[in-house]
């Protein structure tokens, strides 16, 4: 395998691409298994096993199943998760993920007992802000009384990670690397890949298996097709984003003519007030000359 110390120049499909980085993710366990870690804040020697139970064949054309490249994942043979690298704000983020997470969690199989349900995490990398008035890097859901903060369950949990939000990571949030490998996605070019996993061997390790895919014209042909999907989608979004600032802009031009309307209306019923009263006072004079 080459030794990503020799690779320069612009990454062509970077682990920000979603197919790239569900094929470097099932290409090497290792590197899941590491990244699982440090999400979750778990100690690495702790982690027996991860099994992925949706694998797909790498390079084969995408079917309409495998069009939404979330990964399920066995952890110790314990613990259901769902890992999913989203670029596009498609503005269903929190219902998605509530959906992914209930139906992994709903793994009991006949016959047996409701205590025994394995718990389940739902982890998404994301390239948007799903709540930009509560903006934040890494982010934890979970249920709990709303009065006295008491969790309800620890076997039911949501994590985002906000790549747009590097910026905002806290203590903790470092302490694990998890602004390390946020940068490590959004990497465009081996110069700052190198940089960013220098003395981390998982990273590293990551940053070979993403050399080798990207070698594969099978793997290439498909992360180009996720990127014309992505341009595709940002297109629509650009659009509707343009036809709703269109709308706006009419929508404030009838504004303003409504209230000019309104003040002229409003000008016609003051002139008609006067006019009134000018009448009125004009023929008080005249009653007044007559009876002198």
């Amino acid at each position: 395998m080459p030794k990503l110390a020799s690779f320069t120049g612009a990454i062509d499909y970077p682990l920000m691409n979603d197919y790239m980085f569900r094929s470097v993710m099932q290409s090497n366990k290792n590197v899941l298994k590491e990244l699982l870690c440090f999400l979750l804040h778990l100690d690495p020697a702790n982690v027996r096993e991860v099994q992925i139970l949706n694998p797909i064949e790498l390079g084969k054309k995408i079917s309409d199943k495998e069009f939404i490249l979330d990964i399920k994942i066995l952890m110790n043979n314990n613990t259901v998760i769902n890992l999913e690298m989203q670029m596009n704000n498609q503005y269903n983020w929190p219902e998605r993920s509530l959906i992914y997470l209930s139906r992994l969690f709903d793994s009991l199989n006949a016959g047996e007992a409701y205590k025994t349900v394995k718990p389940a995490f739902q982890i998404g990398i994301l390239n948007f802000t799903p709540f930009p008035e509560h903006s934040e890097f890494f982010s934890t859901y979970k249920m709990m009384n709303i009065k006295n903060y008491y969790k309800y369950s620890e076997k039911y949990i949501i994590h985002v990670l906000d790549l747009t939000q590097i910026h905002l990571a806290d203590r903790e949030d470092k302490d694990h690397d998890l602004d390390k490998w946020a940068k490590l996605f959004r990497a465009l070019a081996w110069e700052d890949f190198k940089m960013i996993s220098e003395g981390n061997k998982s990273m590293q390790e990551a940053g070979e298996t993403l050399f080798t895919l990207n070698r594969d014209d099978r793997i290439r042909d498909l992360c180009e097709a996720r990127e014309d999907y992505r341009r595709t989608w940002e297109g629509v979004k650009l659009e509707m984003d343009e036809l709703k600032l269109s709308n706006k802009e009419k929508t404030a031009v009838i504004e303003e003519k409504d209230t000019a309307i309104t003040e002229f209306e409003s000008l016609n019923e003051k002139k008609d007030t006067l006019i009134a009263s000018l009448e009125a006072q004009a023929a008080e004079l005249q009653l007044r000359l007559q009876s002198n």
